[in-house]
């Protein structure tokens, strides 16, 4: 009975799982990579759960055990997922701060070229003047 409850808790936690991923992947809270290992972790879940050879290890847990086995299991995925979101949305950020940097850079050397245009102007009709005197 307690190694049904156990298979039963990795199918459901593997499915969410995947769910998860897939849900903040779609509304960009994580980046792809992070949502394919996470999709990888959690068919492995459900696939442990599911097939009996990858489950033999589920009898032999009490049920105290496997409670704790899944609340402690179940509070490191969170905080990986959560390393996954704080991460996925730097790397965002840092690509949105280079594309930021190299549209500036672009501008500058516009403004740059048109000041050097600006100047050669201006030396231009410094020497007409210095000429007509």
């Amino acid at each position: 009975m307690e190694s049904t409850l156990i298979k039963g808790g990795l199918i459901l936690a593997g499915t969410v799982l995947m769910v998860s991923s897939f849900w903040m992947n779609a509304y960009k809270r994580i980046t792809v990579n992070f949502a394919v290992i996470w999709e990888l972790l959690g068919l492995m879940l459900v696939l442990t759960g599911i097939i009996p050879v990858f489950s033999q290890w589920t009898r032999l847990l009490s049920s105290g055990t496997g409670l704790a086995f899944f609340c402690v299991g179940g509070i490191f995925l969170f905080e990986e997922v959560r390393t996954s979101v704080l991460l996925s949305e730097l790397t965002m950020k840092n690509r949105e701060l280079a594309m930021q940097v190299s549209l500036l850079n672009q501008e500058n050397e516009y403004m740059m070229n048109e000041l050097e245009a600006l100047q050669k102007i201006v030396e231009d009709m410094d020497e007409k003047d210095t000429v007509c005197r």
